[in-house]
């Protein structure tokens, strides 16, 4: 089974956006059957509004509303069967790393 996350983006993608692009492209390398598409908005078709974070078709919304946090993005990747290749506490590390590095910017 594989697990798809597509990110619709603004274009040109900037804050939110660009987080959750480099998140996701990091997280290819640390699961076996995830993979990862970067949609810019004016390419999209559907009716979701960016940043938007889709798994495996469904919109995942983040509690606070405006932002997926490390524990949020690994749990619904968990829930949607993703493998892990690496332990799940360092998957975490590292979007913690870029989530701080994110927030710091902010």
């Amino acid at each position: 089974m594989k697990v798809h996350v597509e990110v619709v983006s603004k274009a040109p993608p900037g804050g939110r956006c660009e987080f959750y692009d480099r998140a996701f492209f990091e997280l290819v390398k640390s699961y076996e059957n995830l993979y990862y598409t970067l949609i810019p908005s004016n390419l999209y078709e559907g009716d979701v509004v960016p940043p938007a974070v889709l798994v495996n078709g469904e919109v995942v919304e983040p509690e606070d509303g405006l932002l997926l946090t490390p524990d949020e993005i690994v749990e619904v990747l968990k829930k949607k069967g993703a493998k892990p290749r690496i332990p799940e506490e360092e998957i975490k590390g590292r979007l913690e790393r870029a989530y701080d590095e994110f927030i710091g910017g902010v």
